[in-house]
């Protein structure tokens, strides 16, 4: 038996006309059995031991508030993610990019939370936000979305030419929300402004109203919610003869 020192805690106490030991605020290290023992100058008596049992309220760690899972940004912009967990005890928490790479501040205690601070973002990346304790972890996974312009239309073709239509075809491979395209043409040697088709949602489209036998060059741009990327490779087309 190792002697109970009451000394340096103030948690446990003992009353000495009593006897009674009095433990406040328990832990799970008070565990244990405790007998009480009884000195005079003809010997010592001890108690019958008594089990001290602490319940320990057990609960895995479960992410509470979670970060957004899509988060879109301008280039070059701030911002703050943060994430909550409770369980029982208190699990860390701490923040990992996709690649694994361990990023944010090192937790000294477990308190359930961390923000992460991302400045000047540059690239789009996936951060996992973990809540780790002695009885497992839990995780939320966030999406940090660079808004930049659309990328230019590639393949642009040409089909169903008439004296005074033609079709555009077209692809697009990038992983910007586009709204909407944009299609400018004017006769190639002409000394003009291009004219310009606005709003076309799907990726063909028959320009009409041209002129017969003319040469013309045409292009196609993208537009998003930033603005309108750059066009597509020059197409050029000759309308056909009217029928005479």
């Amino acid at each position: 038996m190792i002697p109970l020192n009451v000394t340096n805690n103030s948690r446990i106490s003992i009353r000495d006309d009593t006897g009674i030991l009095k433990i406040k605020n328990s832990e799970e290290k008070d565990q244990g059995r405790y007998e009480c023992s009884a000195e005079n100058s003809v010997g010592t008596e001890f108690s019958k031991p008594a089990l001290l049992y602490v319940k320990v309220r057990r609960v895995p760690p479960q992410i509470t508030r979670p970060p957004p899972p899509i988060n879109e940004v301008a280039l070059g912009s701030h911002l703050n993610l943060t994430c909550v967990a409770a369980g029982s005890p208190m699990p860390f928490v701490k923040w990992r990019k996709a690649n694994g790479e361990e990023v944010g501040s090192d937790q000294v205690l477990p308190i359930g939370l961390n923000t992460l601070i991302l400045t000047d973002i540059h690239e789009s990346a996936n951060y996992t936000c973990i809540a780790n304790s002695s009885l497992g972890l839990a995780e939320a996974v966030t999406q940090v979305k660079v808004q930049s312009l659309p990328i230019q239309p590639s393949k642009v073709q040409v089909s169903e030419t008439t004296a005074t239509s033609v079709r555009l075809s077209w692809s697009y491979n990038g992983t910007e929300d586009v709204q909407y395209y944009v299609i400018q043409f004017k006769p190639r040697y002409a000394n003009q402004a291009f004219s310009e088709i606005s709003g076309i949602i799907t990726m063909y489209y028959s320009v009409r109203n041209l002129s017969p036998y003319t040469e013309y060059e045409m292009f196609v741009s993208a537009v998003n919610n930033i603005g309108r990327g750059p066009p597509s490779a020059t197409v050029t087309v000759v309308t056909g003869e009217t029928g005479g």
